[in-house]
């Protein structure tokens, strides 16, 4: 289904999809599921998350180029104020979650300050940080009611924790690892408790650190357009069809920098090649690799990137660490 989608996708004729795609600058990227997850979706999800869903829907409907362009402008200043609010309260939730024992193993923060549809944003955040389950709460003041969100991790089964405080709530759903649930004031206290309790026994004496499967080891230099073009046949990626991920060894870091807010640029060498390296929402790395150059061990995807009417082989970096020697 996502594989024929795509095909209409890059076809299509719709002005608002077309206005989208121009908008986020998805033309000179290769159009695929990522396009999807990464730039049109969440563009799309604004609307509904901090105004209203109608926005989206009219951009989708629409047969008029004028409307669409001005409706997908709409959207990206949409989306930006919703990235700014994000971030804005992630900080907050991450300082109510730093005023948890450190040996917490399940984060719940919320405030009446917590857009409902922002909070599973805040959880999945919170949870990337501190490696554990998280949950970012809003209050409803009116209905004497808090909404959850929850993200976890491959260790704890969230909709099994909240299928045993199901008496607890007023309704929940989900998957092991994304959930939502809705529970009054007064009963939240007791689930709250519950769920620290199931939390502990579930996690306690586990070594809780993410891990990261690497599909294969190859040298820098044995990536080329044909590697890529047979990792394109596997397409589409996502849940279930994960991306393959190379590992390459004593890589020499010869150049990175910062680039737009928070990603890191980086030139890649084996001695016999030199490689285009992005590292999405990672500029902290930067601290471990000065000063330049540094000898690491490094993780990434294959990928290609358009720049000036120019396709390019590019690494998406995963994950680095110093090399060992």
């Amino acid at each position: 289904m996502v594989k024929r989608g795509i095909a209409r996708l890059i076809q299509t004729e719709r002005p608002g999809l077309q206005a989208l795609i121009q908008q986020t600058g998805a033309k000179t990227r290769i159009v695929n599921a990522g396009t999807i997850g990464f730039y049109l979706g969440p563009r799309l999800n604004a609307a509904g998350r901090i105004e209203h869903a109608r926005t989206a829907y009219k951009l989708l409907s629409t047969e008029y180029p004028g409307e669409a362009e001005q409706l997908a402008a709409q959207l990206e200043t949409t989306n930006r104020d919703r990235q700014k609010l994000t971030d804005e309260l992630t900080q907050k939730a991450r300082a109510m979650a730093a005023q948890l024992p450190p040996d917490e193993y399940i984060l719940i923060a919320g405030s009446p300050d917590f857009p409902e549809g922002i909070i599973g944003l805040i959880a999945s955040k919170m949870q990337e940080d501190a490696y554990r389950p998280a949950i970012a709460m809003t209050h409803q003041v009116d209905r004497g009611q808090m909404r959850g969100s929850a993200r976890s991790i491959p260790e704890f089964n969230i909709i099994a924790a909240l299928d045993e405080c199901a008496e607890l709530l007023v309704r929940h759903g989900g998957h092991a690892a994304a959930a939502g649930f809705t529970v009054t004031n007064e009963k939240f206290p007791a689930l709250h408790a519950r769920l620290r309790a199931i939390a502990a026994r579930e996690l306690r004496g586990l070594d809780l650190k993410p891990t990261l499967s690497i599909d294969a080891v190859a040298e820098l230099s044995a990536m080329n357009w044909e590697v890529l073009a047979q990792l394109e046949r596997l397409q589409p990626f996502g849940y279930g069809n994960r991306e393959p991920v190379f590992l390459s060894k004593n890589v020499l870091v010869k150049n990175a920098r910062i680039v737009g807010a928070d990603h890191l640029a980086l030139t890649l060498s084996d001695g016999a090649v030199a490689w285009d390296a992005i590292a999405f929402r990672q500029k902290e790395m930067l601290a471990q690799l000065t000063p330049l150059p540094k000898q690491v061990d490094v993780a990434y995807h294959l990928a290609s990137k358009v720049w000036n009417g120019e396709t390019r082989l590019q690494l998406e970096i995963k994950d680095m660490r110093i090399a060992d020697g």
